[in-house]
């Protein structure tokens, strides 16, 4: 399709709109439990060893993900430094990216209007910002599978087209280098991804008619690229660790890992709300009935997309809120051709639309305006709780402002106010405006809620941990786990065989102060049996604080004990 004369202006625009909102407070909030922490550490662990090649935890192999991220990290913290601005910022910049991404495949398929729908409400929708805003590793996997499966959609359109420039052109060897750029990213899900989205759309729209010289092209791509890591660690290091890493894969479709076990409907739940305000047209432009081939395809290819995402994660056993990120691009594309059907025909839309953005302004409006209150009744609440673990954190003291609720009070008034352009068929000013109040909410609540937020999550451990930044010690946590205490601790690598034992961490013949830090309900008979030899300092927001000391002088100040 022909390029607008605004082309260029548009991209600039959108990518300085998403610039400005995923760079904004990224390092406000401290990095959160689970895989922010896991990840971050683990490129700082890259950076302290001088081991590039394998990912690592706690000094140990850590073979749940290839190194791919990781490096971006690592090439971000040497350029910003050790903290969480830079843990975050690879995914900010693959978040401008993507925008402009899908900007272009819109010019592509539908022209300029559909192209500033298509990226406008993604940048407009909760999850995606919120995504770009942290530091796991979905946006840039969800990315490289974005841009090799528009590769896959480009040569279906030129063999539709021209069946002779679709031989000659290198969208296949261009799929293959982006799907195996995920899969360095995530794992052999991105091949499986790949290759259920286009058989499925070959099964049921092209009769089984599969390209094999493509398919081979993308495969023998995949492949040279795939063998960058797996091969190289394979033959310098052995296969245990491939072979480690293959077997964990396979346990997350088999088996709830690490206790993430939801309902089946789990995923279709966190789209609907999640998205918003994408998901509301996005059901709706999966019956547009489109007028050209390419458009056809178009959605043809985004409605298997969708349901082989949804499904396929939905019968995977372990069920984590970010697994069904994927659904937010085939989504967007969907939403973009039912507003802009809207457009073109000056409909308005259906009922149901209605339904679920209102849905969505209750959850992520109505529910923030009600911070405040909840926090001057926290003490109150705290009394239902049977969990002391729980009743402890809730009445951790958090300084608030007190007018944290005009946030989301803000934007619930502005984006139902926003609400009268759709009614009045004013589609592109609709989600315009929708990019800014959501970028408003957004920002402003992760620099000024969330960071509070994680004060009565995990504040009083992290604060225990940064004091023992630089010190010569060693570090443990008990009835939980985290890896909050690697990376604030700056924990060090083991120089002893013997450190890498808990149980001569605990009661064996340690040459450094042991800090530990362990849930206040586990402090039980059974604790103090085992951990006799450590010295109780403090307890703080639910936690319990010990030291147990070596028999050398002390090489730092005393830690700042709360109240002392």
């Amino acid at each position: 399709m022909k390029q607008p004369n605004t082309y260029w202006v548009d991209q600039a625009i959108f990518a300085g709109i998403a610039l400005v909102g995923f760079l904004l407070f990224l390092g406000a909030p401290p990095l959160f439990d689970w895989d922010e922490i896991n990840f971050a550490e683990s490129a700082r662990e890259m950076m302290v060893t001088g081991n590039y090649f394998q990912v690592q935890i706690n000094f140990e192999p850590f073979w749940e993900k290839p190194p791919l991220f990781f490096w971006l990290q690592v090439l971000s913290m040497k350029l910003f430094g050790i903290n969480e601005f830079a843990a975050r910022f690879p995914n900010a910049l693959v978040g401008v990216l993507t925008v402009v991404a899908l900007y272009r495949a819109g010019i592509q398929y539908g022209g300029q209007v559909y192209a500033r729908l298509l990226a406008g409400l993604y940048l407009a929708s909760m999850l995606p910002i919120i995504y770009f805003k942290s530091g796991i590793i979905d946006p840039v996997f969800n990315f490289f599978i974005l841009l090799g499966l528009l590769q896959i959609l480009r040569y279906e359109q030129l063999r539709l087209q021209d069946a002779e420039a679709a031989r000659k052109d290198d969208a296949p060897w261009a799929a293959g280098w982006w799907i195996g750029l995920a899969t360095l990213t995530k794992g052999p899900v991105a091949l499986l991804v790949c290759l259920l989205v286009y058989g499925l759309y070959k099964a049921v729209f092209d009769k089984f008619r599969i390209p094999w010289r493509a398919s081979l092209k993308f495969l023998a791509a995949w492949v040279l690229l795939v063998l960058g890591w797996y091969g190289l660690e394979t033959l310098v290091h052995g296969s245990w660790f491939v072979k480690s890493f293959i077997q964990y894969q396979l346990e997350l479709f088999s088996k709830p890992v690490a206790g993430h076990q939801q309902p089946f409907y789990y995923h279709f739940v966190v789209f609907v709300v999640g998205c918003f305000p994408l998901s509301a047209f996005a059901f709706r432009g999966m019956f547009v009935k489109e007028e050209t081939a390419p458009r056809l395809l178009l959605k043809r290819f985004m409605l298997v997309w969708f349901w082989v995402i949804l499904i396929l994660f939905s019968i995977v056993t372990t069920k984590i809120i970010h697994y069904s990120s994927l659904l937010y691009f085939p989504g967007a594309f969907l939403a973009a051709t039912y507003l802009y059907h809207l457009l073109r025909h000056q409909q308005k839309p259906a009922w149901d639309v209605w339904v679920i953005l209102l849905l969505g302004l209750l959850v992520w409006g109505l529910a923030p305006s009600l911070i405040n209150l909840i926090e001057q009744h926290r003490l109150w609440i705290a009394r239902f709780l049977d969990d002391p673990f729980a009743q402890a954190q809730i009445r951790y003291e958090v300084q608030w402002g007190g007018w944290e609720w005009l946030i989301g009070a803000i934007f619930l008034i502005g984006s139902c106010w926003n609400l009268t352009q759709l009614a009045r068929r004013r589609y592109l000013q609709y989600v315009l405006l929708q990019v800014v109040l959501s970028l408003f909410f957004v920002n402003l609540t992760y620099k000024w809620v969330v960071p509070k937020i994680a004060q009565y999550t995990q504040g009083a451990p992290l604060d225990f941990f940064q004091q023992l930044q630089g010190r010569d010690v060693y570090v443990l946590t008990a009835g939980y786990k985290s890896y909050l205490h690697y990376f604030y601790a700056r924990v060090k690598p083991p120089q002893r065989e013997e450190a890498k034992d808990k149980q001569w961490l605990i009661s064996g013949e340690v040459d450094k102060d042991v800090y530990l830090s362990v849930k206040v309900s586990k402090l039980d008979a059974n604790f103090y049996a085992r951990y006799h030899a450590f010295e109780k300092l403090y307890e703080a927001g639910g936690f319990a604080f010990f030291v147990r000391k070596s028999s050398r002088p002390l090489r730092a100040g005393p830690l700042h004990l709360p109240g002392k």
